[in-house]
């Protein structure tokens, strides 16, 4: 089977999802269907196929993602060339739009219920999962020499990773919510922010009315930086916000060259995610039980690929094909700190 014959779902429209559905599909794997939340909470906007959710339609390095209402939609968006982005659950999905090959990249950090048999092939993103007993890989997601490995003992064993380290700053440049409530702002990612500059505002859910008409509200508080830079990512406007969510991010060199362009962090764990499916997909090939192929539909009209991203020499070349490169966690750590 050729990778456009494979229907691809993936739960998740973050920065991870959106890398590995861009891959992905730069490798031919065209009929893709990414799930997200009515209101996303991604910050790195501009590299993340949910802003289709809000936004009818977005490009992530030239490739375009469109929000489809339902699943009628969704080979009508594939058949464009486009990726198809929905605000559905997992149940509205299974019983009439049956993926080949189904990535978890929500990236929930433990196990809401996935289970290997949700289709032939099942890949999880990060912590949480256990490979062989919730899914059939794990990549790693975690910063490191072992960032997008293909892992055989993974699970709850893998920590959360902090922000890159740049300028001697890491945890300061994530700014979190610290209570529940909506967050809003005027400010734009790219903007330049000073140290204790208000970035926006988060809101209870009780004074929402009372903010909007200028009224003094006490359940409100101001998000500031900690530290100087520019605002590689933000929230939009607008989104409600639980304690602890992510609600920006800031780079303290004030580069603003690359706001729009994946991140290698990213393309590292997309290229883990093509070398598993490409692995497994080999294994059912050679046992001669391929996972069935979806039925034929009208032609695709083709799309200019699309252009390289600035810097791509940086990129991960794509893996072997072969068998999934398992490795253990154990033994990763272990060389990672040789």
């Amino acid at each position: 089977m050729k990778p456009s014959e494979y229907r691809v779902l993936i739960r998740g429209a973050g920065e991870l999802a959106s890398a590995t559905a861009f891959h992905l599909y730069r490798q031919g794997f065209e009929s893709i269907l990414m799930l997200e939340r009515r209101y996303p909470k991604a910050i790195r906007r501009y590299v993340c196929f949910s802003e289709a959710i809000l936004d009818g339609t977005t490009k992530v390095q030239g490739v375009r993602g469109r929000f489809v209402r339902n699943i009628d939609e969704v080979e009508e968006a594939n058949r464009s060339g486009d990726i198809a982005v929905a605000a559905l659950s997992l149940e509205d999905v299974l019983p009439n739009w049956q993926p080949q090959i189904f990535i978890e990249a929500a990236m929930l950090r433990k196990n809401w219920g996935l289970k290997r048999g949700i289709a032939p092939v099942v890949i999880a993103l990060g912590p949480g999962y256990v490979a062989r007993k919730d899914c059939d890989a794990v990549v790693d997601t975690v910063r490191g020499p072992e960032i997008g490995a293909v892992l055989e003992d993974t699970g709850e064993v893998l920590r959360d990773s902090p922000p890159a380290q740049i300028m001697g700053y890491s945890g300061e440049r994530a700014v979190k919510a610290v209570r529940d409530g909506i967050f809003f702002t005027q400010e734009k990612i790219g903007a330049q922010i000073e140290r204790g500059e208000r970035i926006g505002t988060v809101v209870s859910v009780y004074g929402i009315e009372d903010f909007r008409q200028g009224v003094p509200v006490d359940a409100s508080y101001p998000v500031k930086a900690r530290i100087s830079g520019v605002l590689r990512g933000l929230l939009r406007d607008g989104v409600p916000v639980k304690k602890g969510d992510r609600i920006a991010d800031i780079d303290p060199r004030g580069n603003t060259d690359d706001l729009d362009h994946i991140s290698d962090k990213s393309m590292r764990v997309a290229d883990g995610v093509l070398e598993a499916v490409m692995g497994l997909l080999a294994e059912f090939s050679r046992r001669g039980a391929p996972p069935k192929p979806k039925k034929a539909g009208p032609a695709r009209k083709k799309k200019a690929p699309a252009k390289t991203a600035a810097g791509a020499s940086k990129k991960p070349h794509a893996r072997s094909v072969g068998k999934p490169a398992m490795k253990s966690r154990a033994k990763a750590v272990a060389k990672g700190s040789k």
